[in-house]
């Protein structure tokens, strides 16, 4: 997000080839030269604190997804997110070296006596990437976009205390006002996540009720100079399946202490392979100058440091989580039909056969095969790798087959002699699971599972979709039994809100209920309010503890692993400043090499 980058992961070959292909020939070399220096510096232009680097190169990353559309107001997945994060900012951001929020595209904040009033400043001679002026008609579009009901998307659901969205006014054309109902605590790590969007090029769209049908791929295809931003980069090209070629905009709002306006690099290229394991041997062959490194790939990998000059670090355990669930969802589609058959939504609505089943799953054994031993099984929603807010207390579920037969046997479920596991009424156990396509550890998970669900007499047919199509049957059509997927974590939890929440569209088991289906989620809905409200860091702490023991003892999601996780960098780039948690490159902007 914002001007800190995320990236959510991750023979011998020329990469002058590479970039030769993909970058317009001129000025004696492969590429563009990029102009510096032709538009004047605003007058509160941010000042970096790292030392002064120098102009050019070209940073490459090679990517497996790629970006659902370059829509701020369209839901998206987290490689949606971390395109728009290269061309979009808000008003606040986190600076993960000194873990606090800090100013963005306001340059300052008040937070009035009663904790419910939030005023913020504008930096002056704000230019959009296009040279418009950005003013405090920009946010108040953006909210009145996010608010409008014809825009359904995540952020109206999140900007909401007590039920009531946040009020917000112009004071003047560089200051905005927001009002909550009542104290929210996590408002200035929220407000940050609304990127704010240009009244003057998307207002038309807004008006015909189309905006969230516009700056689509077709966009950055055929008009990349319609998306129009105040991040470090604006898009220059796009070849979906191909890559993604950003350049400096020049009206970006940070300098160095020499005033030289940032980024330093000439152009980003983003490259779309086929697979994660394409992803990682680009890197390792010095194809690409960053990526997350699998730590099924960490040992081959280091192989190559010296000969193509990189470093590999050890990160710790991944703040992210995955899990696999099953379909809770009592509803029927448009004929009239469940979206789960009945007797199989009965047994996934027991608590002690979610129980059962993950005591049957090898999770250690997963980790042996799938990550070499480099991770350890996950036990809650919050990973242990968010240390700020991880509960260490909550119940495991260890590896005991033995122990999952006792808890199906005392739901009423029966084994014929051959093994194979039955209902009370007779109906064989058996259930399908839909995994997403183009993952090697995915690949294990759904071997180990197969295996291991048969060792307990239940069959479990494996269905590989690709991305937008998983995301649509998890959804939309709720057409499915059983899934697994994982998302990107850390920060604040108050942030998931749209999964932890019961009508939240990401409370992925039973998504968007009109009401609690049950006693806890409606006591989890309860303490979502309850830390909105709390100032004091340690009583939030004592909620989301609770929130954590309460998911861990119903289980509707079935936690697998937190893997290490590892970055690789090519040493050529000066100014990484590693964070103790999240991506190498949150400071892309600053980062540069030596040229001659």
């Amino acid at each position: 997000m914002n001007h800190f980058f995320g990236i959510p992961k991750r023979l011998q070959f020329s990469a002058g080839l590479f970039l030769a292909s993909f970058l317009p020939v001129g000025c004696g070399a492969d590429f563009e030269s990029v102009e510096r220096g032709q538009h004047p510096i605003p007058e509160d232009a941010d000042q970096s604190f790292s030392a002064p680097g120098q102009y050019g190169g070209v940073f490459v990353l090679s990517q497996s997804q790629q970006p659902a559309h370059f829509n701020p107001i369209a839901d998206g997945d987290a490689y949606t997110s971390e395109t728009l994060g290269f061309f979009m900012n808000g008003l606040v951001t986190y600076n993960p070296m000194t873990e606090e929020h800090i100013p963005e595209l306001a340059k300052k904040w008040e937070i009035g006596e009663d904790n419910k009033t939030y005023t913020f400043h504008l930096r002056r001679g704000l230019r959009w990437s296009d040279g418009e002026p950005l003013t405090a008609d920009d946010v108040i579009f953006t909210f009145d976009a996010i608010y409008d009901e014809r825009f359904p998307n995540r952020s109206a659901l999140q900007y909401r205390v007590a039920g009531q969205p946040f009020e917000y006014e112009k004071i003047d054309e560089h200051t905005v006002e927001f009002r909550t109902a009542e104290v929210y605590s996590p408002f200035i790590n929220d407000i940050g996540w609304a990127q704010i969007m240009p009244r003057h090029i998307l207002k038309p769209y807004f008006e015909e009720g189309t905006l969230q049908r516009t700056w689509t791929s077709d966009t950055a295809i055929n008009e990349p100079e319609k998306l129009v931003g105040t991040g470090p980069f604006r898009i220059k090209s796009y070849r979906p399946g191909e890559r993604l070629i950003l350049e400096p905009n020049p009206h970006y709002w940070r300098v160095d202490e020499k005033r030289q306006r940032l980024p330093y690099i000439d152009y980003l290229i983003i490259r779309y392979v086929s697979d994660q394991n394409t992803e990682t041997i680009q890197f390792a062959t010095g194809q690409s100058d960053f990526s997350g490194i699998p730590a099924a790939d960490v040992a081959w990998v280091r192989r190559t440091e010296e000969m193509h000059d990189f470093t590999v670090l050890d990160r710790g355990p991944s703040t992210g989580i995955s899990f696999i669930w099953f379909n809770l969802n009592p509803g029927k589609n448009s004929r009239g039909q469940p979206f789960v058959e009945p007797h199989k939504l009965a047994w996934f609505e027991q608590r002690e056969f979610r129980h059962a089943i993950l005591h049957g799953l090898d999770r250690p054994g997963l980790i042996r095969a799938s990550f070499f031993g480099r991770g350890e099984p996950l036990h809650s929603v919050i990973s242990p790798g968010n240390t700020r807010w991880h509960n260490p207390e909550v119940p495991h579920y260890d590896y005991d087959p033995e122990r999952a037969r006792e808890l199906l046997k005392g739901l009423g479920f029966r084994y014929e002699d051959d093994g194979r596991l039955f209902d009370a009424e007779g109906n064989r156990v058996e259930f399908s699971l839909l995994v997403s396509e183009g993952s090697a550890v995915l690949e294990g998970l759904r071997n180990t599972f197969r295996e291991n669900m048969a060792d307990l007499g239940i069959r479990v047919e494996v269905r590989s979709l690709d991305f937008s199509a998983l995301r649509n049957r998890i959804g939309s059509s709720f057409q499915y039994e059983a899934a697994t997927i994982g998302f990107t974590g850390g920060g604040d939890p108050s942030g998931g809100a749209a999964m932890y929440r019961s009508d939240g569209p990401f409370h992925v088991w039973h998504p968007q209920q009109p009401e609690p289906a049950t006693e806890w989620e409606a006591r989890i809905d309860e303490i979502m309010d309850l830390q909105e409200r709390e100032l004091d860091h340690d009583r939030r702490k004592e909620l989301f503890d609770e929130m954590q023991m309460i998911l861990a003892t119903e289980l509707p999601l079935l936690f697998l692993v937190t893997p290490t996780t590892y970055a690789g960098i090519q040493n050529k780039w000066q100014n990484i400043q590693v964070p103790p948690s999240g991506s190498l490159i949150w400071n892309l902007d600053e980062i540069w090499k030596e040229t001659p």
